[in-house]
């Protein structure tokens, strides 16, 4: 059974779990990890590990959910400080890359190793998510139906970019990133997305 226990020590042991978890997973990807690799990672033994969480599957959800909330929070906060529709995508994708350099392992885990067997729903969900968060920054007289689908289109833009951007990094061996890079590829998704949001037709 999963302990609950908010003593500080027990929080601390459960983030370095997750932090090792994240960093297996995110090399490896789910079906090469197993709870042996996290424990040993972590400094503890698997029973330790199998306190906090009851399988490795538990284990990769909390990570991909803690993941998803760090940046729904963060994209929250972001646009809460801007007024036109736009200026909240242009923040948002600013943001959003931000925390995909800053939060590598989480990234990778979410981004590219949640495409392995049972763990793709947890990677369409926040897909679904964002989506639904973008959908009243495109400011154009369609259909819900077809607002939505282009609130997907961009989400899909800054995922594939994401995607992307995290393999060339593991190609060249995980370079420091420049210190500019969020904003660039902000600006470049910005402007694909903008581009195309710019010829809808409306209904």
């Amino acid at each position: 059974m999963v302990i609950n226990d908010d003593r500080p020590q027990h929080l601390e042991r459960r983030e370095q779990l997750l932090l090792a978890g994240r960093k297996i997973f995110a090399e490896r990807g789910f079906q090469a990890t197993t709870m042996d690799d996290i424990a040993k990672e972590a400094g503890f033994t698997k029973p330790v590990l199998y306190q906090y969480f009851e399988s490795k599957a538990d284990l990769y959800r909390q990570i991909v959910a803690e993941t998803a909330q760090q940046l729904l929070t963060s994209l929250g906060d972001a646009v809460a400080g801007v007024d036109s529709p736009r200026a909240k995508i242009e923040v948002a994708f600013r943001v959003y890359f931000e925390l995909v350099i800053r939060e590598t392992d989480a990234f990778r885990v979410l981004f590219i190793h949640s495409h392995e067997g049972e763990m793709i729903g947890e990677l369409r969900n926040l897909e679904m998510v964002l989506a639904t968060f973008l959908e009243p920054f495109i400011d154009i007289s369609i259909s819900d139906d077809h607002r939505r689908q282009l609130a997907a289109g961009v989400v899909g833009i800054a995922e594939a970019s994401a995607v992307t951007w995290l393999e060339q990094q593991a190609a060249k061996g995980w370079p420091a990133p420049s210190p500019n890079e969020a904003e660039l590829l902000a600006a470049r998704s910005a402007t694909l997305a903008w581009g195309g949001l710019r010829a809808v037709q409306q209904d």
